[in-house]
């Protein structure tokens, strides 16, 4: 048996919430929140969640600019704080440039900002630019939201994630 999709309601709400504080560029960009029964896996590792700008002939068919699938399983097994990061970090690919000649938006997706392993980064340190600017961030941040005992407490992940 193929892939089982559904739609994804509780994934949509936090992308818009997500959108309205952190990606106001994406307001006008049209969205599909899809559900997905299984990971599919890449390099032997589950796939989180993937973000698809939509082709011209999917856009014509079904009006949709992006399409952002999670994995049900995946999904199921984070809590709400791993949960607005995934939806974030797949709207954080999306982006878009106005069309000086038409003014419409040219949506994009882009890759994130770091690729590197870890052996790599232990023998040889920050060696790029990008990297030296994500270990500049790392070391600002207070990593003590990910301990169990604090796990629920982070304020952001909450004010997204409020269900009505």
């Amino acid at each position: 048996m193929g892939t089982v999709y559904g739609e994804a309601e509780e994934v949509e709400k936090i992308a818009s919430r997500l959108i309205a504080n952190y990606h106001p560029e994406l307001a006008s960009a049209r969205f599909r929140f899809l559900f997905k029964d299984k990971a599919s896996k890449k390099g032997g590792r589950p796939v989180m969640g993937t973000i698809n700008k939509m082709s011209d002939k999917m856009l014509y068919l079904i009006e949709v600019d992006f399409l952002m699938e999670v994995p049900l399983e995946i999904w199921q097994g984070l809590d709400n704080t791993k949960r607005s990061a995934l939806v974030d970090h797949l709207l954080e690919r999306c982006t878009g440039e106005e069309s000086e000649e038409s003014g419409e938006m040219k949506w994009s997706v882009r890759e994130p900002d770091v690729h590197e392993f870890n052996s790599i980064l232990r023998r040889y340190g920050a060696w790029t630019d990008e990297l030296s600017q994500f270990a500049t961030v790392a070391k600002s941040l207070d990593f003590g939201f990910m301990t169990e005992e604090q796990e629920d407490s982070s304020e952001v992940a909450e004010d997204l994630i409020q269900t009505t």
